[in-house]
């Protein structure tokens, strides 16, 4: 099939960002035909999902990202762009789960794909959770079965600890299953955590439950997806341009048009649509005084950050029984991965990915002292890794990673279509089904895109994109 390239003449879109929002953004808008220039700070493509190559030749990654088997937007994409999703990632059908007080049990996910696993299971290892804690949690599964606007309506204003013990939650549940989940999934306490998020969560695992999977990555997201979407861009006549800060963006004196990215070095693109895919916390200083003023742009500038902390940790042995994930109950280590076997294979001993959570007392740690806490994290509920030898770690710290989700937050995520007609918003952090996730990231860019070419060229069928 041949190539389409952008026509001569051809509208032009400026990007600002290179990671999942920024690039899927990209991809559609190429797909209509527009002429893209993509531009990103970071030396290499993929934001916060990204991984790249340290001094010593190893990927590192800016986080444990794990890939739901109901992501479906995210797996449309892969598809278009030739990297099908059962060629780049290993499917697992059950989490783990261990408590430092020594209990711990591994429950299947899968109902479709392994249903004798997954209620067996379910019906046995009753020391972690006891039959009442799991008749428990069905009726409290309820509110998910709603629309998401119901859920919405009804649950922003509650954190996941004020829902829970409303709805009479058990405790052994909370400490055991909740609070690591909210930890992992988006590096915040229950007590912080809005109900509407944590249920939205539970509805899209429970409408998207043929496809209930955990899935880990067959290597470097680089290779695997960043790379691969920068070609499929480049190669449709789209300019993208890493090493390259967005710096100022400027407006007519009103505020009511966009006219033109200011980059360093005070270069300038100029376009007839400009889409901003980086996060809100680096927006927001941008914004010219004339947006600032605005009601939406305020709200952009006011909404709350989560920061995290990703540790990885090569070990002297094999640590785990395999490339599976781990919730940890009570401790700061909540989430983590056994990387070696599939990800980034070692040719001795094992490498861990872990979320550090909640991270905000954590930030000013030594990395060294963080790395300790790890390890005595885990190792309190893994004698290996309390007995292995560590011969490698990294340290990453983001002060700001995603918008905490405080109730009212998600309610208060920009759309993205702006009050200026020329400026557009992708992202997770923009209204969309998945909240702040790689399908969330896919999903923005994609409305993103929508909306960009409608307003480009509103005799295309709305369904091209």
């Amino acid at each position: 099939m041949a190539i389409k390239m952008p026509a001569e003449g051809a509208r032009r879109v400026a990007i600002a960002g290179g990671g999942l929002a920024g690039l899927t953004c990209a991809k559609y808008l190429v797909d209509a035909g527009l002429q893209v220039t993509v531009v990103e700070s970071l030396p290499f493509l993929g934001g916060r999902a990204s991984t790249y190559r340290d001094q010593d030749g190893e990927w590192v990654e800016q986080g444990l990202h794990i890939f739901l088997g109901v992501y479906s937007e995210f797996m449309t994409l892969l598809n278009e762009i030739g990297q099908f999703a059962d060629d780049i990632l290993f499917w697992m059908d059950d989490v783990h789960y261990q408590d430092r007080d020594g209990h711990h049990a591994t429950y299947g996910l899968n109902p479709i794909h392994a249903p004798l696993k997954t209620l067996f299971r379910a019906l046995s290892q009753n020391d972690y959770l006891g039959i009442l804690d799991k008749l428990s949690i069905v009726p409290l599964a309820a509110p998910a079965f709603a629309s998401l606007e119901a859920i919405q309506k009804n649950y922003d204003g509650l954190t996941v600890t004020e829902w829970w013990r409303k709805a009479g939650g058990r405790e052994d549940v909370m400490q055991r299953v909740l609070r690591p989940l909210c930890r992992g999934l988006q590096f915040t306490d229950p007590d912080q955590f809005s109900a509407y998020d944590f249920l939205g969560w539970a509805h899209n695992a429970i409408y998207g439950i043929r496809n209930i999977r955990l899935g880990g990555y067959e290597g470097a997201r680089d290779d695997l997806i960043f790379a691969p979407l920068g070609r499929y861009l480049t190669d449709r006549g789209a300019t993208i341009r890493t090493g390259t800060p967005l710096r100022a963006i400027h407006c007519d004196a009103a505020g009511g048009r966009v006219e033109g990215f200011e980059l360093d070095h005070g270069e300038r693109v100029e376009a007839d649509a400009y889409v901003v895919a980086v996060p809100p916390w680096i927006f927001a200083p941008l914004m010219p005084s004339a947006l600032r003023e605005q009601t939406f742009f305020a709200e952009i500038a006011n909404l709350p950050v989560a920061p995290a902390i990703s540790v990885q940790i090569w070990f002297d042995r094999a640590v785990t029984g395999g490339p599976g994930f781990y919730l940890v109950a009570r401790t700061h280590a909540p989430v983590y991965q056994e990387q070696s076997p599939h990800t980034y294979p070692v040719a001795r001993g094992s490498r861990i990915s872990v979320i550090v959570s909640p991270a905000d007392e954590l930030l000013d740690l030594e990395d060294d002292a963080l790395v300790r806490m790890v390890v005595e994290s885990i190792g309190s509920v893994n004698q290996v890794v309390a007995d292995a030898v560590v011969t490698k770690s990294v340290v990453l710290k983001h002060r700001q990673h995603l918008v905490r989700p405080l109730p009212g937050a998600m309610s208060a995520r920009p759309q993205q279509r702006t009050p200026v007609p020329n400026l557009f918003l992708a992202g997770d952090w923009t209204q969309q089904e998945f909240f702040g996730s790689q399908e969330g990231a896919v999903r923005g860019g994609k409305y993103c895109a929508r909306e960009v070419r409608c307003a480009l060229l509103p005799d295309l069928p709305r369904s091209r994109v």
